[in-house]
């Protein structure tokens, strides 16, 4: 490689890295802004205010307020350690993720309820929730192999709802359990759902 193409390669990465670190800025603002306010504060100017940003740099990274808030909720799921982004690949391992992410959930809860209660909030968990479900489907093809796609997905099902916000804010509003209590019975729910699938397959 020569030097003109080393520096073009240089050149490159820099651009992309420095992309990368902008991205972050403008989620970093999203969530700061969530922590104090419901999602109709942010605005495409007020994050480009809170990031310290143009509003251009901002629609350079993400072409809407939509598309900036339907990348926001995976990003922060990843910074809160939740098994939406770490797709672990066996129950055991995914069992493990489930105390990381009610605790990340209690940690920013504010933030986390502004998400579950907006207008916006289907469009906003939805392809996250989708993900989950198709995930989560897979990893029960080894534990169920002679269920159908469709058995395995009504199995799936209360599985993600259980994982879900909106059961942890049933556990925290209704039940009065901490994060580390609605984690310990999100764990056992979904090791009785296992175990009752496993005993219909074996009596089928």
């Amino acid at each position: 490689m020569n030097t003109e193409s080393r520096r073009a390669r240089y050149t490159s990465l820099l651009r992309t890295r420095q992309k990368g670190q902008t991205t972050v800025l403008i989620l970093e603002a999203v969530a700061s802004i969530l922590r104090r306010a419901d999602v109709s504060a942010v605005t495409i100017s007020e994050v480009a205010r809170v990031a310290e940003v143009t509003e251009r740099t901002v629609y350079r990274h993400f072409k809407t307020r939509d598309e900036l808030l339907k990348a926001f909720w995976p990003w922060q799921l990843e910074q809160m350690g939740g098994p939406f982004t770490n797709r672990p690949r066996s129950l055991e391992a995914f069992l493990k993720t489930l105390p990381v992410l009610y605790a990340g959930w209690e940690r920013e809860e504010g933030l986390v309820r502004a998400i579950f209660f907006s207008a916006e909030a289907r469009a906003i968990r939805g392809p996250v929730t989708a993900n989950y479900m198709n995930h989560i489907s897979e990893f029960l093809s080894e534990l169920l192999p002679d269920a159908t796609l469709d058995e395995r997905r009504q199995v799936a099902a209360p599985i993600v709802f259980l994982c879900s916000v909106a059961n942890w804010i049933f556990m925290r509003d209704s039940c009065g359990y901490t994060g580390q209590q609605a984690a310990e019975a999100t764990v056992r729910g979904i090791k009785l759902i296992l175990e009752g699938a496993r005993r219909e397959g074996r009596a089928a």
